[in-house]
């Protein structure tokens, strides 16, 4: 069973499935979650059709007695219950599903993004120098703010804001049609960065 890692906790739980290839099943694909990515099998890219399965299989995990749709491509838990984020990279899928609204973000520590800095900093942003690594963080940070909304048109230079007091991070959205605040965890995984939201507040 490729769950590599459960973080339980009172108001949300994390897992981490290793996808592989073992695990593949076309009879089950259809069969499961049919309202998740109903038309999945037909990607033409074999990886995504996994990462697609391998997340069907990871929900079951977690949350076994509810059922996963998404509806223009974004997830949901379909007796709203819960609400639920979902990211992949390389062969991983992590997913969280937590009692408030939330995001999910996992990246390779050899991850860039200092290339692309400038999309996505601002001035209001906790700095700690040009570090890679530390620069990556706020990247990550930023993808979990993106994805408590679920909407397109949120920019990651305007209006999102990465604060830092003591040892605890905060993300602040503040979107001219709406604005919310959340506290954010990031660890380390592996070779990864694991970042997501604890709590959430309008």
């Amino acid at each position: 069973m490729p769950l590599i890692k459960k973080i339980k906790e009172k108001n949300y739980t994390i897992g981490i499935w290793k996808v592989t290839s073992s695990e593949y099943n076309s009879n089950l694909c259809e069969k499961i979650h049919p309202d998740y990515h109903s038309n999945f099998l037909n990607y033409k890219m074999e990886k995504r059709r996994w990462e697609v399965y391998g997340t069907k299989l990871l929900f079951n995990e977690l949350f076994s007695k509810n059922e996963l749709i998404s509806k223009n491509g974004v997830p949901y838990i379909k007796d709203k219950v819960k609400h639920i984020s979902i990211t992949h990279t390389n062969d991983l899928v992590a997913m969280i599903i937590a009692d408030y609204d939330c995001g999910i973000d996992i990246e390779s520590e050899d991850r860039d993004a200092s290339k692309i800095k400038h999309k996505f900093l601002n001035i209001r942003d906790f700095k700690n120098g040009d570090n890679k690594k530390e620069i990556l963080k706020i990247w990550c940070m930023k993808e979990v703010l993106y994805k408590i909304k679920k909407v397109p048109n949120v920019l990651f230079n305007t209006h999102l804001t990465i604060q830092k007091k003591s040892s605890n991070f905060f993300g602040i959205c503040q979107h001219p049609k709406f604005s919310f605040s959340c506290s954010l965890k990031i660890v380390n995984f592996e070779n990864y960065f694991l970042a997501f939201n604890t709590d959430y507040s309008q």
